[in-house]
């Protein structure tokens, strides 16, 4: 059996990445898809926020909690199993309440004249909601880790 490549993580920074990438993918994506015509310094702050939360999530996505998402139930005991499909389940869940939310708030600003991404805004917003995903079952297992940390 091949041993796949992880980066090892314990629960309290991985969940603390979790933090750092979701904040910097809404801010920096969001930031974008508002102000277009950004420039200068906010410019560049964006697009440091942006690749934040794209590294980050990477990283999350390499972790031992990214990894443990991956594996196949074989890899696996029952415990981890179950562990893994829970967290799928939640990322389900929280992935559709986000179209959902996007999609009755498109309708409602639509209706009311309020702002609403438009063009290269709507890709960034739709990056953001894809690069999440990839982390999320890897953050969702880390904030649900109640192992002690190692002694030693």
């Amino acid at each position: 059996m091949t041993k796949t490549f992880s980066i090892p993580l314990q629960a309290p920074r991985a969940r603390a990445l979790s933090v750092l990438v979701y904040s910097s993918l809404a801010v920096g994506y969001l930031a974008d898809a508002a102000f277009p015509d950004l420039e200068g310094p906010l410019f560049a702050l964006t697009g440091v926020l942006k690749l934040t939360g794209l590294v980050g999530a990477a990283a999350l996505f390499l972790s031992n909690y990214g990894q443990q998402s991956q594996m196949g139930d074989s890899a696996l005991d029952e415990r981890e199993r179950d562990e893994r499909n829970r967290a799928y389940v939640a990322t389900h869940q929280i992935m559709l309440g986000c179209l959902f939310a996007f999609f009755i708030y498109g309708l409602v600003a639509e209706a009311a004249g309020l702002w609403r991404p438009q063009g290269e805004g709507a890709l960034d917003m739709l990056s953001a909601f894809a690069i999440g995903s990839m982390a999320l079952p890897g953050a969702i297992l880390a904030w649900r880790d109640r192992a002690l940390p190692d002694e030693g």
